[in-house]
């Protein structure tokens, strides 16, 4: 008779165990099987662990998650079954609702995988928290009584709280006792061992996001030490403006740097309008007939002025007076001015300085740009930037500049000369650039004059 109550007993027990499993199991497909359930753990090397041992024939997918320990798996139970499942994870070191693991296979985990003296530490923090969030250390003071004043080694570990109320390690976090310079940081795992000879039993805690924390030990052997959320630093932003003109500190030579807002100062059109704020550099015409201009630098001629385009070499010989007027002012991104003699490694023409010329670049030149100018004489120009990226690796820029006077009857001074040049001078560049993000870096492009 006993015999048969147990037997119905038991029915009971495993008809209640399938219709819980039958609930949350659902058809994928054929032969496929969807389940949810509990796998205990503590970090990221645990959710490796769990779904690298569930790499097996059988097992579709395995998904395990940190914050809630659950473990979505899809399986054919035809090829493998949910106990032998179970097995298979408590032999890697994780308990399930169904089988728990060994304490011998626990024990070898590392310390960030402790889960059980987690687990046990949360509900002990949990109770002990006070209603700001801080840890009552008051009650979490343990039984046993402090060491003597021997030299031993002090374990512990240090613990962070998220939004959710889930615990992980907080890495490099800086532990010291209080009024000595006796101090170590916490590992990969946030565990941390430290000397204690007995001068203070009050750990400070300092971690970097954080306010730093004084914590009085009672137990010398063991700590558990969590930051709550509510200590982290409020926000800090700092905002900084670059100047429009500075002089470098990183090149050895004294170098002056004009940016974009320096030059929207001076209006200017083209290459040779752009130093109207610069004492030192002046730009006067070179030929009044073709409205060529060159650049005198403490006083000497453009002869002596070495012009570079990003370092390489930009207009020479009879080309250099007509290139001033060929760079527009919205082609430039920065200016970059040497003042006297420079490196020979850029040639011998910098006698009186360099002049070096950032242009736009295809990665971050402005997607549209139009600029248009026109004055009461009919000098007009018409300036128009346009950039393209393709895809992650490739980005490209066209660059159009328009400088025209068909004026013929601009003489203000009524002396039977024209008081400008007429003409039309037209620009183009196209930029192109690969790179890889991996160091391999490609730059090519035309130029129309």
């Amino acid at each position: 008779m006993k015999t048969f109550k147990y037997g119905v007993a038991a029915g009971i027990i495993i008809l209640l165990f399938n219709s819980t499993l039958s609930a949350q199991i659902g058809k994928l497909k054929a032969g496929d099987t969807t389940i949810a359930f509990k796998v205990s753990g503590a970090c990221e090397i645990c959710k490796h662990r769990i779904e690298e041992t569930l790499q097996v024939k059988g097992i579709r997918s395995a998904d395990w998650n940190v914050d809630n320990k659950m473990l979505n798996l899809v399986y054919n139970p035809g090829i493998l079954s949910f106990q032998k499942i179970n097995k298979m994870i408590a032999g890697a070191g994780h308990d399930t609702e169904l089988e728990k693991a060994k304490n011998m296979v626990y024990s070898e985990l590392p310390a960030c995988c402790h889960y059980r003296e987690m687990e046990k530490m949360v509900d002990k923090v949990k109770s002990s928290l006070d209603k700001s969030g801080v840890i009552n250390m008051v009650a979490m003071k343990a039984d046993s009584s402090l060491p003597g004043k021997e030299t031993h080694i002090v374990k512990g570990v240090v613990l962070e709280e998220d939004n959710k109320g889930s615990f992980k390690p907080l890495i490099g976090a800086s532990v010291i006792w209080l009024g000595t310079s006796n101090g170590t940081v916490t590992d990969t795992s946030g565990v941390f061992a430290i000397n204690h000879k007995g001068y203070s039993d009050r750990l400070v805690i300092s971690y970097t996001g954080y306010k730093s924390d004084t914590m009085a030990v009672t137990n010398l052997e063991e700590v558990k030490i969590v930051l709550a959320s509510n200590k982290q630093l409020s926000e800090i932003r700092i905002v900084a403006k670059q100047r429009s003109s500075y002089v470098s500190a990183l090149s050895p030579i004294r170098t002056q740097v004009m940016t974009e807002k320096e030059l929207f100062k001076a209006a200017c059109c083209n290459l040779s309008e752009s130093f109207e704020t610069n004492p030192s550099v002046d730009v006067s015409y070179n030929d009044a007939v073709t409205g060529s201009k060159q650049i005198q630098l403490l006083g000497l001629s453009g002869n002596y002025t070495q012009l570079t385009v990003e370092n390489l070499p930009g207009p020479r010989g009879i080309a250099t007076s007509l290139g001033l007027n060929s760079i527009a002012g919205p082609w430039v991104e920065s200016i970059q001015l040497n003042k006297g003699v420079g490196s020979v490694a850029n040639g011998f023409e910098s006698i009186a300085g360099q002049i070096n010329v950032e242009l736009k670049k295809p990665e971050k030149a402005e997607r549209l740009y139009l600029n248009a100018y026109i004055n009461d004489m009919g000098k007009t120009d018409l300036n128009l930037n346009l950039s393209q990226k393709f895809g992650k690796k490739w980005s490209t820029v066209l660059l159009l500049h328009d400088d025209f006077l068909n004026n013929k009857t601009v003489d203000y001074n009524k002396d039977g000369f024209r008081d400008l040049p007429t003409g039309n001078l037209l620009s183009a560049v196209n930029r192109w650039k690969y790179e890889d993000g991996k160091g391999v870096i490609t730059q090519f492009g035309f130029k129309i004059l």
